[in-house]
């Protein structure tokens, strides 16, 4: 069994031929009877489905006969007809389908006990009252590992991220799926089952030429949407960053969210605000055309940002939501040591060389704001502030300090940058008086009395040594 199918009610009056997305097929009182909707599917021989009702949501019964028919955890999909017209369900089937094409074979969630929707009948069975909740899920492909990166725990308010192995680990029995990791993964490696990135855009790509305008609802929210304007639900608005705002209004089309009144769209608003904040600063927009979606942080804010800021622009705007992190360095600090670099998840930060010079250098669009650099800057010659700077993601990879690379006087090694040996002629007293442009191991021969030497002298003693 595979692929995605389309079992229509017939109470609705649309026809199977209306759906060119996927095979459909006709039940007549598809809410009601559930071992039908079971077998039309069974010989449509699917595990996806999307189902075109006619005034109401489908049913815990409805549900569950599905799934033993073969459908997935997550492979149930559904639109409510109403009043809408038939172009407009079309438009929507297609995006589930689009969504459901994409889904995950291995989300599969974790085991729950459904609280509602199901007959007292049902009931009186076990089976019809296992449901499956969303996980988090990682996608072990994309993950550079706990060692690099580990972001995703720092973010989890539940501590159900395990990151002292290789890998992260996720306690499924601890995630409640409240959404905070995914966006804040800045290499996409994690998901919510049912719920990915990867699915969002599919179903965006399908519903945007010819939306007026996008709401992101939670699934638990009341939605009033707009005429035209179709949903996108999601188990938890946490999920949607202002990257995903941004790449919607960079499309040329509005967007709004829609919350529920749970803790797991907590906040949610203030993503919102700021993205509306960054379009305010920004002012008129750009009018590009439409590019492929992308929702993985950090790159979607920056890539919408890039096609709607004209590239004049100098805005700062500094938000505790934003996915991106302005650096600033000390630069007569810094002694070039490189302990901030291996620390960046994203390798925004290089310390980079070449035959003549080392220079350490930041690319303001992959940095996160996570802050490993500051900690890791033995010389308290770094910080980071979550902002959006427009005028820096527009020039791009930026050289902070730089230094000549120089060698020994002696032996002829490459010396450490001048900097970082001046700083150690000040933390170890017996180097105080060291050349500079000795290296260590030079400059640690049997002591003499520097004073009464020439530069000359000097030379042939740490070559030589004393005579």
């Amino acid at each position: 069994m595979t692929g995605t199918a389309v079992l229509l009610c017939g109470g609705t009056g649309l026809t199977a031929d209306a759906f060119e997305c996927a095979p459909a097929v006709v039940v007549h009182d598809l809410c009601s009877r559930p071992a039908a909707a079971a077998a039309a599917l069974r010989e449509l021989a699917a595990t996806r489905v999307v189902l075109v009702l006619c005034e109401h949501k489908p049913s815990g019964d409805l549900a569950n006969a599905l799934r033993r028919a073969g459908a997935s955890s997550f492979g149930i999909e559904s639109v409510v007809v109403g009043e809408l017209r038939p172009a407009e369900v079309a438009i929507l089937v297609a995006g589930l389908v689009a969504r459901l094409d994409a889904l995950s074979p291995g989300d599969i969630g974790k085991p729950a006990l459904a609280s509602k929707g199901f007959s007292r009948l049902a009931l009186l069975q076990l089976a019809p009252v296992v449901t499956h909740e969303p996980v988090a899920v990682v996608d072990e492909a994309a993950c550079v590992g706990s060692a690099r990166c580990a972001v995703c725990a720092d973010t989890c308010p539940e501590r159900a991220i395990d990151v002292s192995g290789p890998r992260p680990v996720i306690d499924s029995s601890a995630c409640t799926a409240c959404g905070r990791c995914v966006p804040s993964c800045p290499h996409a490696a994690l998901r919510l089952a049912g719920s990915s990135k990867r699915q969002i855009e599919a179903q965006l790509e399908q519903l945007l030429p010819t939306a007026p305008g996008i709401v992101f609802a939670c699934r638990s929210a009341d939605v009033h949407a707009p005429p035209g304007w179709p949903v996108v639900e999601l188990p938890t608005l946490r999920l949607v960053s202002p990257g995903w705002l941004l790449q919607v209004r960079a499309h040329g089309v509005e967007v709004r969210l829609a919350p529920c009144a749970g803790p797991c769209c907590a906040g949610v608003l203030e993503s919102g605000a700021f993205a509306e904040d960054l379009l305010n600063a920004i002012g008129e927009p750009r009018r590009t055309g439409a590019s492929r979606l992308q929702l993985a942080e950090p790159l979607a804010t920056v890539d919408a940002v890039r096609r709607l800021a004209p590239r004049d622009t100098a805005v700062v705007l500094e938000d505790a939501c934003s996915p991106l992190g302005v650096l600033a360095l000390a630069q007569e600090r810094c002694t070039l040591c490189g302990a901030c670099a291996p620390a960046c998840p994203t390798s925004a930060l290089q310390l980079r060389r070449d035959a003549s010079e080392v220079v350490l250098c930041h690319e303001p669009s992959a940095c996160v704001a996570c802050g490993r650099c500051v900690i890791a800057c033995p010389e308290d010659a770094l910080s980071v502030t979550r902002a959006v700077d427009i005028a820096r993601l527009n020039r791009g990879t930026l050289a902070l300090v730089g230094a000549q690379l120089e060698p020994c006087a002696a032996c002829g090694r490459e010396l450490p940058p001048l900097p970082l040996r001046q700083r150690l002629r000040v933390l170890l007293p017996s180097m105080a008086d060291a050349p500079l442009d000795l290296c260590a191991e030079c400059a640690a021969r049997p002591t003499y009395d520097q004073s009464d030497l020439s530069t000359e002298r000097k030379l042939k003693w740490a070559r030589q040594g004393p005579t």
